[in-house]
C-alpha cells in the first residue's frame, strides 16, 4: 500500500492538498474503523476542541489536516503544531476525510494515548458489554469528573471512535483506559489488591445511599439492555442498586453511572 506524503523536512509547511486520490485521504479513512487504527497505532481527532483537548493532555500528534480558513481563524492553535506537521487542504479533502456531516475545518491525527495506570489505585471503574458510543463516551467523562483512577472496558465499543471521543469531549486522554476480552482476571486482580468488587442491579442490592463509598472499591456497570451476568454478580462482594419508582424498568447506564460515582464524592 502507498503511504501518505512525506512530511516537509525544511521547517516548511507541506503544500495544499486538493485531490481527493492524495494518499493521505486513503491513511486518514483507515482510522474510521477499529482495525485501521489498531493497526496504525493512531486515532483520528476531529474538530477544533478535540485538537485543542489533545494539545493540552500532551498527545503525539502525527499531523494536523485543516482548511485555509480554519487555520486564519486558528493562528494561536496553529502555532503550537510544528510546522511540518502541518498539512493545508481543501475543503473538499477535509469532508472526504472526516466522518461528520460539517466538519468546523480541521482533523488531526495522533498515536493512540497509552496513560499509565497508578500503582494503587483506590477506585476504578468496569464496564462490561456497553455497546452505545454516547453511553460509553458520557461515562468516561463523568468517570474523570469523579475522580477515577482508570476504567477497565470489556467488549465494549471502541473508546477511540469519533463518536465516544466526542462524547467523552477530552477525557479519554487523561484517563487510563484498559481493554480486555473479559472481567474474570480483572476480578481476581481487583480482590488480589484489596479493592471491593461491587456489581450494580437493578434489583436486589443494596441500596447506593448504604455504602462507604470511601473503600477502595471496583465499580461494574453493564450493557444497556441486559445488564451484569448473573455469573459477573455473583463473583462480587456487593450487589448495589438504584431505587427508582416502578414507572421504569431501569434506568440509562450513563446516568445510573453518574449516580454512583459522584456519591463517592459526597461529604461524609
Amino acid at each position: 500500500m502507498q503511504g501518505p506524503p512525506p512530511l516537509a523536512d525544511n521547517g516548511q509547511r507541506n503544500p495544499l492538498i486538493t485531490s481527493r486520490r492524495n494518499p493521505l485521504v486513503k491513511q486518514l479513512r483507515q482510522l474510521h474503523t477499529a482495525r485501521g487504527r489498531r493497526e496504525a497505532g493512531m486515532v483520528l481527532l476531529e474538530g477544533t476542541h478535540m485538537v485543542e483537548e489533545a494539545l493540552r493532555h500532551g498527545l503525539s500528534l502525527q499531523r494536523l489536516v485543516f482548511t485555509q480558513g480554519w487555520g486564519e481563524n486558528h493562528a494561536a492553535l496553529l502555532a503550537q503544531v510544528p510546522p511540518r506537521l502541518q498539512q493545508p487542504v481543501s475543503e473538499g479533502v477535509l469532508a472526504a476525510v472526516a466522518t461528520t456531516v460539517h466538519p468546523d475545518g480541521v482533523v488531526a491525527t495522533a498515536l493512540l494515548p497509552q496513560t499509565p495506570w497508578p500503582r494503587q489505585p483506590r477506585f476504578l471503574l468496569a464496564l462490561d458489554h456497553v455497546q452505545d458510543p454516547g453511553n460509553l463516551g458520557t461515562l468516561l467523562r463523568t468517570a474523570l469528573a469523579a475522580a477515577v483512577d482508570g476504567v477497565v472496558l470489556a467488549q465494549c465499543a471502541d473508546p477511540w471512535q469519533p463518536k465516544v471521543l466526542r462524547a467523552a469531549a477530552g477525557a479519554s486522554f487523561a484517563l487510563p483506559i484498559s481493554q480486555v476480552p473479559s472481567l474474570e482476571p480483572v476480578l481476581a486482580e481487583a480482590s488480589d489488591r484489596g479493592l471491593r468488587t461491587m456489581a450494580t442491579c437493578v434489583a436486589g442490592g443494596r441500596p447506593y445511599t448504604q455504602l462507604d463509598w470511601s473503600l477502595p472499591s471496583l465499580l461494574i456497570l453493564g450493557n444497556e439492555g441486559s445488564g451484569l451476568s448473573t455469573e459477573v454478580v455473583s463473583r462480587c462482594r456487593v450487589a448495589v442498586s438504584i431505587p427508582h419508582s416502578d414507572a421504569v424498568d431501569s434506568l440509562n447506564v450513563a446516568v445510573a453511572g453518574a449516580l454512583l460515582l459522584f456519591e463517592r464524592l459526597r461529604p461524609a
